[in-house]
């Protein structure tokens, strides 16, 4: 079940230059498709979709001008859609997208929105929403309280993490992905003891094929989890050709991404997620 967001991935660190350069020119033109398909979709309603779509373009190299009616509907959706935590950090991750000032994003401070959710440690209601917060607050130059990150150092199961924030729930691998983005962008640095033990765990839940799925276990690749591990690993620094390749396979003729090889699912999400790990 895809869990983790396209705006959640920017703003991370790249994959170094050695791991990168076989599939670099494959993956941008995958990602150029994906975009292209993504530009001719009808502009959604729905805030969420709406951001993750900003922040997919522009990190595939739309301009921001062929972006503005995107812009426009998002900041006309923005105050009712982003109120809590999760959603805020959505949008304001799309305003620094297009260079907006998530401060004052169509009048709306959205970084005042993210911080005024914080209860007990935690951002929003679970490590999605707690991560996608991190992630904009940093993304927005903001402070990151010290009591956010070691959340999630107690909310870490037996490998990775689950999607509760203020209890050990079952081990995920979008759920670890998110957190372990979150942390690097705090600054935990790589070499972190308990950074280290999530990335090797979530490694291991690679299918033979190189992609993932949510539940772990070697299943067949799903474009958004295999996105959001591809972006975990950059961040940690490591090495994702396989599953760049095992993404690259769900593409359709179309330029779209299915959920999986033979199952379309929500062909939108799986090709916002899918460009922006692609362009990346």
């Amino acid at each position: 079940m895809r869990r983790a967001t396209a705006a959640a991935l920017a703003g991370l660190v790249l994959l170094t230059a050695a791991a990168t350069a076989a599939s670099a020119p494959a993956d941008r033109a995958a990602a150029a498709r994906g975009a292209a398909w993504l530009e001719r979709q009808p502009i959604p309603a729905f805030g969420g979709q709406q951001a993750d779509a900003i922040v997919a373009l522009r990190v595939a190299g739309v301009p921001r001008a062929r972006l503005r009616s995107r812009v426009r509907a998002l900041a006309k959706a923005g105050p009712s859609y982003g109120a809590r935590p999760g959603p805020a950090a959505k949008v304001a991750l799309a305003a620094n997208a297009v260079g907006a000032n998530p401060r004052r994003f169509g009048r709306i401070d959205y970084v005042a929105r993210i911080r005024s959710g914080y209860r007990g440690g935690v951002f929003g209601t679970n490590v999605f929403d707690h991560s996608l917060a991190i992630l904009a607050l940093r993304r927005a130059g903001s402070r990151v309280p010290q009591r956010a990150i070691l959340t999630l150092r107690r909310a870490r199961g037996s490998g990775g993490w689950g999607l509760e924030a203020r209890g050990r729930g079952r081990d995920e691998v979008d759920a670890t992905a998110i957190v372990i983005r979150a942390m690097r962008a705090a600054g935990v640095p790589r070499g972190d003891p308990a950074l280290r033990s999530a990335t090797a765990w979530l490694t291991r839940q690679a299918h033979r094929r190189g992609g993932f799925d949510s539940r772990g276990g070697r299943r067949p690749a799903e474009a958004n989890s295999t996105a959001a591990a591809i972006l975990a690993l950059a961040a940690m620094g490591r090495s994702s050709g396989a599953a760049r390749r095992d993404l690259r396979r769900l593409q359709r003729s179309s330029g779209a991404f299915n959920w999986k090889l033979r199952i379309a699912g929500s062909r939108v999400l799986a090709t916002l997620d899918a460009v922006t790990a692609l362009s990346r």
